[in-house]
């Protein structure tokens, strides 16, 4: 497994986070779109300043940024539920850094956080951020047509869920 560490987004990321962004268009289109804009970077730090958003950097070795993961929608109350979203760095597509990520944020989501279900919604097309969930341990549990509009577009997506049972179940697995 890669090693990576998280961290919570600071202003101070501004420009290595739009550079990253910037190269990593190819990758993202037509799946999401992460701020590509010094204003869409700082709205998106202060909305995940808010107590029901979290959103956490995946970061490689020396600490360049080699994907995003947010945690948005925080229900509490009977729910205590959030969606997760996420894209990668293009350098670091596919080489694991998401999964070993996706796994130090689920800790967070299930452990500092006492959420009891994370939900992640993915467009059928988009196979490599379903083979991350489903790697990861998330069951399919519908799918949902026109759920989200991106890009101006009401898109298909698949629901992909995890429950802290499952994933106290995946942790004694992997212990």
């Amino acid at each position: 497994m890669k090693q990576v560490s998280i961290r919570e987004p600071e202003f101070d990321d501004e420009i290595p986070f739009l550079t990253a962004m910037q190269y990593s268009r190819s990758l993202h289109s037509p799946w999401v779109t992460p701020p590509l804009t010094k204003q869409e970077f700082r709205d998106y730090v202060q909305r995940f300043q808010q107590p029901d958003q979290k959103s956490f950097l995946v970061c490689a070795a020396y600490g360049e940024i080699a994907g995003v993961i947010n945690v948005s929608e925080i229900v509490r109350g009977h729910f205590q539920s959030a969606y997760l979203g996420f894209y990668s760095v293009s350098d670091y597509a596919g080489k694991g850094y998401m999964s070993a990520g996706l796994k130090l944020v689920l800790q967070k989501v299930f452990i500092d956080l006492s959420l009891h279900r994370v939900e992640a919604n993915i467009q059928p097309g988009n196979i490599p951020s379903i083979s991350l969930v489903r790697a990861n341990g998330f069951r399919k549990e519908g799918y949902s047509p026109r759920y989200l509009k991106i890009n101006g577009e009401w898109r298909d997506h698949e629901r992909w869920a995890m429950t802290i049972e499952d994933w106290e179940q995946l942790s004694r697995v992997d212990s």
